[in-house]
């Protein structure tokens, strides 16, 4: 995925990806038996349980340097989750490319990657695994991963015992003890409580100020001007407008005052900030 990027460097070439919509036939078991080849068709011909694939991305094209901030933005449906799922190697593009230079650390389903039946302890194990760590690592990293979480006795219990706060101070102790290039972060900071959500934005500074460079996709508008000197506006799978933060989240207020307007420029290409001439590429 690296494709020699130097560490850190994110490089997303005119991204494409559809995503097929299944609607549940509610067919009885006699109705399958019966009448399986059967299908209920819609006027043209279209099978109603078989929408057309909604394409969350339309040839989105991105340059982030190393150590940079940049926020993603956009109303729900444009492409924002499905952007980081892609740079994460979550989900794979229907055409285009992505690289990515150095280790990436996501923190973008807190699902992903745990056991509800395993206690919180088991779980570190296996999510620095996913990570690359070895157990050596994880090991010494272990008290690290339990004191930022704050957890107490309930790392031993199972994760099915956890609430959803509990289930983000987990999962953000393990990417706060990473030492990685890249980091995804997908609005999950939004469900912890205030005292920990400022513990982890701190931890955040210190990955960015330690090289690290952050990719972050929130509806929290504050805190990306805390956080992040880019942002990236999406609308229907398009880059709509990229640029400093203070200038991109004014184009994206006056959006969300005016649900009804169209996004201006999300019809044309955009070019990444800082990007060189000959780096322009069609972008959604």
């Amino acid at each position: 995925m690296s494709g020699g990027l130097e560490a850190g460097a994110i490089r997303l070439r005119d991204a494409t990806r559809a995503f097929d919509v299944r609607i549940d036939s509610g067919r009885t078991l006699k109705e399958v038996l019966v009448g399986g080849l059967r299908r209920r068709s819609a006027p043209g011909g279209r099978d109603p349980r078989h929408p057309p694939p909604v394409q969350a991305l339309r040839g989105v094209s991105l340059d982030i340097a190393p150590r940079e901030t940049v926020a993603i933005v956009g109303r729900n449906g444009a492409g924002k989750s499905s952007t980081l799922r892609v740079l994460a190697g979550i989900v794979p593009l229907d055409s285009g490319s992505v690289e990515i230079g150095g280790r990436v650390a996501a923190l973008l389903d807190l699902a992903a990657g745990f056991s509800r039946d395993f206690s919180g302890r088991e779980n570190i194990v296996m999510g620095g695994a996913l990570y690359g760590l070895s157990r050596r690592e994880v090991e010494e990293r272990m008290e690290a991963m339990v004191a930022f979480s704050e957890l107490g006795d309930f790392v031993d219990l199972p994760l099915k015992t956890y609430s959803t706060g509990m289930l983000v101070r987990l999962a953000f102790a393990i990417v706060a003890e990473l030492d990685a290039d890249v980091l995804l972060i997908d609005e999950v900071l939004a469900v912890g409580d205030g005292a920990f959500q400022r513990k982890c934005e701190e931890r955040i500074a210190q990955q960015v100020a330690g090289g690290s460079t952050l990719v972050l996709v929130s509806h929290d508008l504050a805190l990306i001007e805390r956080t992040c000197e880019r942002t990236v506006l999406l609308d229907n799978g398009r880059v709509a407008a990229d640029g400093p933060t203070a200038d991109v989240l004014a184009e994206y207020r006056h959006v969300l005052e005016d649900a009804s307007a169209p996004v201006r420029g999300s019809g044309a290409p955009a070019v990444p900030a800082g990007a060189d001439a000959d780096r322009q590429d069609s972008a959604s």
